[in-house]
């Protein structure tokens, strides 16, 4: 049965609410979804957003999809992906329970950041009905993870993985011409990253924005987070990680504030978060290293 709708996510053809998802978090030109479905059948229809299905099942599932006498068939496995370009389908059935992760892209927005950041004279997005693709798998399996994440680095650690995605798509899943060769070897001078530090330094209790970050340095979000990542052999979600646990170092040698304010003034979302993130880098507990 055709549906003569245009949706702009696939997931609100199904009948029931998924199981996470970032909806609430706003996160620009991305949003990821987690479902546990049943055997079933969608009807013909059309979508706006890009979409990457990553199965995550156990057990393997055969997907079928009709497009007028053709009917194209595959089986999907744990860790296989589909990408799916906005636009018109078929009919699309799974044989059996399926337990999918979900990340919309924007589509225009993703069009902008290939013209504008990559220069980029013609950009496509190329259709994937079954692809063993493992970044894909494991960037969206990262975004599900960070839309249960509430500590302040939550936004920034996402909008690195979907630019990181949507390096990746473009570069392997898109045809597209460029009409300049780009920059990514230069480093970023000195005066941007004393500047980038010192507005760290100034807003250490706020979430951090990658988009901020990349107005600091008079670049696009693209073109920052290649160069930071050529000039300090690291992401900017990592410098900022790195950057707030030597700066609470610090602060627990001095001994003058208790641990649950330090962690607040450095806008971890609780003390659980402050000492999670404390040990993993530095090896034991923020109240250990202060005694110590």
């Amino acid at each position: 049965m055709a549906d003569s709708r245009t949706y702009t996510y696939t997931s609100e053809l199904y009948d029931r609410p998924a199981l996470a998802s970032s909806a609430a978090l706003a996160w620009p030109g991305v949003r990821v979804e987690r479902y546990q479905l049943a055997a079933m059948a969608l009807p013909a229809h059309s979508h706006e957003q890009h979409l990457l299905l990553v199965h995550q099942g156990a057990q393997p599932v055969v997907a079928s999809r009709r497009s007028g006498s053709r009917v194209e068939t595959d089986l999907y496995r744990h860790g296989d992906v589909g990408l799916y370009p906005g636009g018109e389908y078929g009919p699309f059935e799974w044989n059996a329970a399926v337990d999918i992760i979900q990340v919309h892209l924007d589509a225009q927005v993703l069009e902008d950041r290939a013209r504008r950041d990559l220069d980029l004279a013609h950009f496509a997005l190329r259709e994937r009905f079954r692809s063993e693709d493992g970044l894909l798998a494991q960037v969206g399996q990262q975004l599900l993870a960070a839309a249960g994440r509430t500590h302040t680095l939550g936004q920034l650690y996402a909008e690195s993985l979907a630019t990181t995605l949507s390096y990746h798509l473009i570069e392997h899943h898109a045809t597209f011409e460029r009409r300049v060769a780009g920059k990514a070897g230069a480093q970023l001078p000195g005066a941007v990253l004393a500047r980038l530090d010192a507005y760290l330094e100034a807003h250490a209790e706020l979430p951090i924005r990658l988009e901020v970050l990349a107005g600091l340095a008079n670049l696009s979000v693209f073109h920052f987070a290649r160069r930071f990542k050529q000039t300090t052999g690291r992401s900017p979600y990592q410098y900022v990680l790195d950057w707030k646990i030597a700066r609470a170092r610090v602060l627990l040698r001095a001994g003058e504030l208790p641990v649950a304010a330090i962690g607040d003034a450095l806008g971890f979302a609780s003390p659980a978060h402050f000492a999670t993130a404390f040990r993993r880098a530095v090896g034991e507990s923020p109240r250990a290293f202060q005694r110590g």
